[in-house]
């Protein structure tokens, strides 16, 4: 009898502890479409890893993470600029959050490897 009640208590504390601490779901899709605005930024030879390390970087940043949008699709526009950096400008493809600091970004890269990523509230 005591047997039973024992793991019949511990199943009863298991429970309340599960329902007391809910894992939160913190996973964020995020997409990137990248424009190029001529052919010259198109054919960087740098374009590559400047799209990589921008991916990471976007993904990483703190005003992504704490986003209350679950979904952040963002238009990338990148050109060529007098010095022959690469300058990306990131949208959210959805224009209703356009007010949003996540949702504008830039960045300039140069020899594959990304300045920071600067939201517009930063700027």
């Amino acid at each position: 009898m005591v047997r039973v009640c024992l793991i019949l208590v511990s199943s009863v504390l298991w429970l309340v502890s599960c329902s007391k601490h809910p894992e939160e779901d913190s996973f964020k899709q995020i997409q990137l479409h990248w424009n190029p605005v001529d052919e010259a930024a198109e054919s960087s030879e740098h374009k590559d890893k400047c799209v990589i390390d921008i991916t990471s970087k976007v993904m990483r940043d703190p005003v992504v993470l704490a986003s209350k949008l679950v979904e952040i699709s963002y238009e990338v526009f990148y050109q060529l600029d007098e010095k022959g950096a690469l300058v990306f400008n990131g949208l959210c493809g959805d224009t209703r959050f356009s007010d949003l600091p996540e949702c504008s970004w830039q960045t300039t890269c140069t020899d594959g490897s990304a300045s920071v990523v600067k939201f517009h509230n930063e700027r």
